[in-house]
């Protein structure tokens, strides 16, 4: 298959599980921006393919849907992440080719500098206040998932320009509130005891408001709450 099949067969397999945002770019356009380990498999080109792998609010109802339908993977400790491994082994396997995946969620040798491959793809601007936005969605949008395969990727793209022309005076003020809160510690603990300053730093952003997350899914973001991700899971109309 051609690039453009390529990428239209994992955009169509991600979307069916609710990750709606799929953009190729050539895997060298990343790598040369991040050192060691951050780099992704090339198969031997700068020019070959990777796609960044993510989703807007639409992922929840599908998210709930398959934990309702799966009481393994509501009891598992990280749902959402065996979910994301999940849907994104079967579109993998949908499209017959060989493929390096390495998962937002993956630490060490395999991490990601998913916010770099998100904006040099052309998916979302990495703002001063440290959110990758969207042009439509925003900030509300999760990053997921990294691609690379051996064949050719698109053309380079025009660099993203920011949304909205700043966050001076919009996100940013609340960013550094949320930081100075932590007063240095940069741990998710931390973050969590400040997610509603955090919150409100996305919230600031003018991008995107429409498509705000709904409760139960930033509690869970934010929070990790499994109580609050069970009785969302079995409400009769899930959130979005």
């Amino acid at each position: 298959m051609d690039q453009q099949r390529i990428v239209e067969t994992f955009r169509s397999a991600c979307g069916a599980c609710g990750f709606d945002l799929v953009m190729p770019v050539q895997v060298g356009t990343y790598n040369c921006r991040v050192e060691g380990a951050l780099r992704l498999e090339d198969f031997g080109s700068p020019l070959h393919l990777a796609i960044v792998v993510g989703n807007s609010r639409a992922l929840w109802p599908r998210f709930l849907a398959a934990l309702r339908a799966d009481a393994a993977l509501l009891a598992d400790p990280d749902p959402l992440d065996r979910y994301t491994e999940r849907c994104i082994a079967t579109a993998v396997e949908a499209s017959g080719l060989e493929v390096s995946v390495r998962f937002a969620h993956d630490v060490g040798v395999r991490s990601v500098a998913m916010q770099r491959l998100a904006e040099v793809a052309g998916l979302a601007y990495l703002s001063e206040s440290h959110l990758s936005v969207h042009p439509q969605f925003g900030p509300w949008i999760g990053l997921r998932a990294a691609l690379s395969l051996p064949v050719l990727g698109p053309a380079p793209r025009a660099p993203l320009v920011h949304p909205c022309g700043g966050c001076a005076g919009r996100c940013l003020p609340a960013f550094e509130r949320a930081r100075e809160a932590m007063q240095g510690l940069l741990t998710e603990e931390a973050a969590r005891d400040q997610w509603k300053r955090f919150l409100a730093c996305r919230d600031a952003c003018p991008t995107g408001r429409d498509y705000r997350y709904g409760d139960g899914q930033i509690r869970y973001h934010y929070l990790k709450d499994r109580q609050q991700l069970s009785d969302d899971c079995w409400q009769e109309t899930a959130p979005v």
